[in-house]
């Protein structure tokens, strides 16, 4: 039997039927979880106390356990949780002038291997289900409070876990789920191939963030090594399909590396590469990772690259890190054992 945060919420109440259960407890046990925050069947008090007995032994709500969390003066939180095969991943809830972000993994570790972000270490363990993708943020919800954006920007690829993600956003953003509306979902992907066109063909408005971080094809497959036989161009025109199909504007990703990709003639390459495309410029400086060799710029090298974009009429953003004290900003997630003293809590 599937999990039961695997199976979309809008059928929940013919999954409860095939157990021989009200249809209507379905739908109430779906509005428990995902629009009350429920983490157990026994908070479900309108369920027959016989019921809630029996899912707790046939159906458990989770199977990912809080191992540990951390918070950053900045009011960044992260959260450290391992799933029922010992597989761990990390998730962040972050405050923003909008409400609260939460920052969603999608696979255990990360196959791309960009050489300035710590989930690719290891490599990749494995693929998170839909189920454990959304676990994130109910646990996120719990230790948090309510959130208001999802970015799907944690350790993993996107692009070579549609299924799962694409199945979680769709809960994310339905009304028997958490009805949220995709204007406030983004996601981020190097765009391997085939991602963008499936992207677009599912149809929802959600924002893409394109992780670029170059401007040539070389040095982008040296930095992604895992997207070595795509072309800048060729994915940056696959983006524009995908803003024709749902006329949601794109952000660029754009780590910035001192000394690497940070110079006034790549600023100008940037902003040749984007003329006349639909999309804002996301700059994201450098958060070290002990393991890499790499320096973030200084704020007048940063400013400067920002004006240049600006002055050739691009949108952009050169982004505040969030969470950096807590290794929780953007590309300081990895795969981490879990430390044997570690208090661990059930869902």
């Amino acid at each position: 039997m599937k999990a039961l945060l695997d199976v979309h919420p809008a059928d929940w109440p013919a999954l409860f039927e095939d157990m021989g259960v009200a249809a209507f407890h379905g739908r109430n046990a779906a509005r428990w979880v995902f629009q009350r925050g429920a983490h157990s069947w026994q908070e479900m008090t309108d369920l027959p106390a016989n019921l809630r007995e029996r899912l707790e032994q046939e159906q458990p709500l989770g199977s990912a356990k809080l191992v540990s969390s951390s918070g950053a003066n900045d009011g960044a939180e992260k959260v450290l949780l391992e799933m029922q095969d010992g597989a761990t991943v990390e998730a962040v809830g972050m405050p923003g002038t909008a409400g609260r972000t939460i920052c969603l993994s999608t696979q255990v570790g990360c196959p791309v291997r960009c050489s300035f972000c710590a989930s690719g270490l290891d490599g990749l363990g494995r693929n998170l289900t839909q189920g454990e993708i959304l676990e994130q943020a109910l646990w996120l919800q719990r230790q948090q409070g309510a959130f208001h954006r999802v970015v799907i920007m944690g350790m993993g690829e996107a692009g070579f876990n549609l299924d799962a993600v694409l199945g979680a956003l769709d809960v994310l953003m339905d009304s028997t789920g958490f009805g949220m509306s995709a204007r406030r979902i983004t996601l981020s992907t190097v765009g391997p191939k085939g991602a963008l066109q499936r992207i677009a063909k599912w149809g929802r408005p959600v924002t893409l963030a394109l992780s670029l971080h170059a401007t040539t094809d070389a040095l982008r497959q040296e930095l992604l090594p895992g997207v070595s036989k795509r072309g800048i161009v060729e994915t940056l025109d696959e983006a524009e399909q995908l803003f024709a199909a749902n006329g949601r504007e794109y952000t660029i990703e754009y780590v910035l590396l001192a000394g690497v990709n940070d110079t006034p003639d790549q600023a100008s390459e940037l902003a040749d590469l984007l003329f006349q495309r639909r999309c804002h410029v996301n700059l994201i400086p450098y958060n070290s990772v002990d393991e890499m060799n790499f320096e973030r710029p200084t704020d007048f090298v940063m400013e400067s690259f920002a004006k240049r974009l600006q002055e050739r009429g691009l949108s952009v953003t050169l982004r505040r890190s969030l969470g950096r004290q807590a290794d929780a900003a953007c590309g300081q997630l990895r795969r981490r054992q879990r430390p044997p003293t570690s208090p661990v809590t059930e869902v």
